[in-house]
């Protein structure tokens, strides 16, 4: 990666950050974290100062609509040009639909396409395999993971034109403090595992690639058998 600015929109993510760490390549580098104030966000913030990163933090939540994430991304780059950036942001825990919708697709895709605008060298959205098979015990996370992967698919073509490469990254279950309490199922794989197959990605100039590899395979068939045959969490 180039030494310009990188962005992690969903700055308290594991998996993020750890993508993140494995593409920043040397300090001196440039580095914003965006998202909710909280004590994960700033403990990514001071680790990566601690490893001599130059670093900023700003605010971001799901809800922004154009105008507020334009600004957003003003001022994030204001002193140097964007070269990376990762989107990270997802929920489970959205108290209504409506709001699971806002938060894992529109909010998503409106923050897509005005990164595009700004040609980084490389985008990288964290979709899910949700975001092919939806489920119904997960209902507005999935369709909202449709919508935000659909959007990153779509970009992909229309940026390749202007130079800006896009990488969906479509991971099944990882295990992160967003997943603690939930039952690990087949093909489970860790934030570290995401962030290397990332890398991988990249230097193969994929534009989607799923984690772990088998899960794209596994998605095909389950797309094609009957949901009632299934055990209810995979329906």
């Amino acid at each position: 990666m180039s030494p310009g600015t990188a962005l992690l929109v969903g700055g308290s993510s594991e998996i993020g950050f750890a993508v993140l760490l494995q593409l920043l390549g040397a300090t001196p580098r440039r580095v914003i974290l965006a998202g909710r104030p909280s004590g994960e966000l700033w403990w990514n913030a001071d680790k990566l100062r601690d490893a001599g990163y130059d670093v900023s933090t700003t605010q971001y939540d799901g809800g922004l609509g154009v105008e507020e994430i334009e600004g957003m991304l003003d001022r994030a780059c204001a002193d140097a040009p964007l070269e990376l950036a990762i989107v990270a942001v997802g929920s489970l825990s959205s108290e209504t639909f409506a709001e699971g919708l806002a938060v894992n697709g529109v909010g998503v895709s409106l923050l897509l396409r005005a990164l595009v605008q700004r040609t980084p060298a490389q985008l990288v959205l964290l979709s899910s395999a949700a975001a092919v098979r939806p489920r119904l015990s997960i209902a507005a996370y999935s369709l909202g993971k449709q919508l935000a992967d659909s959007t990153a698919v779509l970009l992909a073509r229309q940026a390749a034109e202007t130079g800006v490469r896009v990488l969906v990254v479509r991971p099944g279950f990882v295990a992160t403090r967003m997943t603690a309490d939930l039952p690990v199922p087949p093909l489970a794989t860790s934030a570290e595992r995401v962030a290397r197959r990332v890398a991988a990605a990249l230097e193969r100039d994929q534009t989607v690639v799923w984690v772990p590899r088998r899960m794209g395979l596994a998605v095909r068939v389950l797309s094609v058998m009957p949901r009632r045959l299934l055990p209810a969490a995979w329906r």
